[in-house]
């Protein structure tokens, strides 16, 4: 190759290097360059790790596929890293003969070899490696070019990966900006929901009150002679008034206390068709004086559920009536409850009234969402029922939807756990074992339990709790630590101990109280602690979450 050439080719070698950003490009160029310039079998660029510990082979010429092949060097390990250590460019004559290389397989080995460190002014960036398979040791003249186009390559290499850096750090920039745009807009909607929750609360607040303040300073201060209906219909208006600022109060509870977590179920086994005839006696007087058609089919008649009665009415109340508010007179509403298959309960609740636009089918189990049309306007209501609604069957382990259409009315439809609150798996985590030796305390932990939905067995002291745990399952045992016999804590301990056992988890369930007795208790192997006397709210809420903890 001639000097012209040389220069020629070392000039774009120089632009490139100078012009590129792009880590792969300047390398790829680079072998390419090297390999064009002096002549060799194979050529490799390694790279300095971030932690400035170990070289990686990044690319290598002309077996670009054999790149993940090729060794690993840490610092000062093997010629590469030799080399790159003492920031020298060395040059091997024959690498069989040379013990700086690195596991060299004969049958493979490179012979001559150049080994040239790339630094740029401000750190040590790689090597780069050119190898022949004959004994031709490389000349000043190829050394010196090879230094030109390592000292360039370095330089261009080194910006690359700073470019590279800054560019995903200007995209973690970004993701930051956006996450802090959506929490904004977040901040901002919550602020604006809360505005209107105070809005609608305050106009659903001072409704009531307005009629319930004007109608009693009317009787109270005689300002208006009236007759006798009239005064009945000042006391109707008064006691109607009322009644809907109860139900709204209790619906804000309700609501409330399943944001806190604190809504308990008290499950319990019911007919359907009992639910359902007990909500249709209380609601039949404001369809009737509607004319409206209401029906009610359950099948089979026996059907059963394991639920929350009163809250399961609830729900029935709250869709049935919005059924009612709903549709014209002379319409018709109707009940349907089935048993969808061996586990699942649904039922349908549907009417032939004014029907949803389908742009609020979801927005409507918002709280105080209401549709904003004259129809809704014209119907009084909390706009809080149907997002409770939506809760108390969720809290069953159940699911809400809706198919409506404008004129044509809407089907509510829910389905319903028959069996109670299911996991994922299927399987039901609420077996119990309570190891209590005390009569008072086994019925009221007894009583709680079963009235929330959990099955419980009883054993009297530690042997029969350690011969029950032993032989069925539970998914919680709670152990009374005082106890007559084995104590608490040695049966905790044995259970740990044995493998068909020690999965279970264990609750100390005691009196003891004392400082340090919870923290002998959890030594035992006791997944928790429960002092008495209990809080029966509370004691509920606790053993839930140890068992929901436990199942996931």
């Amino acid at each position: 190759m001639d000097d012209k050439v040389i220069v020629d080719l070392l000039g774009q070698v120089g632009n490139l290097f100078t012009s590129s950003l792009e880590l792969k490009e300047t390398i790829d160029f680079m072998l390419k360059a090297a390999s064009d310039l002096v002549s060799c079998d194979a050529a490799t660029v390694f790279l300095l790790d971030e932690n400035g510990t170990s070289l990686s082979a990044i690319a290598t010429f002309p077996f670009t596929e054999s790149v993940a092949q090729v060794a690993t060097f840490e610092l000062g390990e093997g010629i590469v890293g030799w080399a790159s250590q003492r920031r020298k460019v060395v040059s091997v004559v024959d690498a069989t003969k040379d013990s700086r290389f690195k596991n060299l397989p004969m049958a493979h080995a490179p012979r001559s070899c150049l080994v040239m460190p790339l630094q740029s002014p401000q750190r040590l960036v790689g090597a780069l490696t050119m190898a022949r398979r004959e004994v031709r040791p490389f000349t000043s003249v190829e050394q010196a070019l090879m230094q030109v186009i390592a000292n360039q390559a370095a330089i261009s290499i080194d910006n690359a990966r700073l470019h590279e850096r800054q560019t995903v750090q200007l995209a973690q920039i970004a993701e930051q900006k956006h996450e802090l745009e959506r929490s904004y807009a977040q901040i901002n909607e919550i602020s604006r929901l809360k505005s209107e929750f105070l809005a609608n609360m305050s106009h659903e607040l001072r409704t009531p009150l307005n009629a319930i303040l004007g109608f009693s300073e009317i009787l109270k201060d005689n300002l208006v002679a009236l007759e006798e209906e009239q005064r009945h219909e000042c006391l109707e208006n008064i006691h109607t008034s009322g009644k809907h600022l109860l139900e709204l109060v209790n619906d804000v509870l309700d609501l409330s206390k399943i944001e806190a977590g604190r809504m308990e179920l008290s499950y319990d086994d019911f007919f359907v068709n009992n639910a359902v005839r007990e909500v249709h006696n209380v609601i039949r007087s404001l369809s009737e004086r509607r004319d409206i058609e209401l029906s009610i089919e359950v099948e089979p008649h026996d059907l059963m559920v394991r639920a929350d009665k009163s809250k399961f009415k609830q729900v029935l109340y709250n869709l049935l009536s919005n059924a009612i508010k709903f549709t014209a007179q002379g319409g018709k509403v109707w009940v349907a409850a089935r048993c969808d298959d061996s586990e699942t309960l649904c039922v349908s609740v549907g009417d032939t009234g004014v029907g949803i636009p389908p742009e609020h089918h979801e927005r409507i189990f918002n709280e105080f969402y209401q549709v904003d049309s004259a129809t809704t306007r014209q119907v009084e209501g909390t706009g809080l029922g149907l997002s409770l609604t939506r809760r108390i069957i969720e809290l069953h382990g159940g699911t809400l939807k809706l198919e409506s259409q404008v004129g044509t009315g809407s089907v509510f439809t829910f389905n319903l756990p028959l069996a109670g609150l299911q996991t994922t798996n299927g399987h039901r985590h609420n077996r119990i074992l309570l190891v209590e030796d005390n009569r008072s305390n086994r019925e009221l932990a007894t009583m709680v339990l079963s009235g929330n939905g959990f099955e419980v067995d009883i054993a009297v002291d530690g042997n029969e709790g350690l011969h029950k745990a032993r032989s069925a399952p539970y998914d919680l045992v709670l152990m009374d630590i005082e106890l007559p016999g084995i104590d608490g804590l040695t049966v905790t301990r044995m259970l740990k101990s044995d493998p068909k056992t020690s999965s279970i988890p264990i609750i100390a369930l005691t009196a003891n109280a004392m400082k340090g007795n919870e923290q002998e208790a959890l030594a035992a192997g006791c997944s928790g602690y429960i002092s008495k006397p209990i809080e029966v709210a509370n004691f509920v809420q606790r053993i839930a979450t140890y068992l929901e903890t436990e199942a996931s």
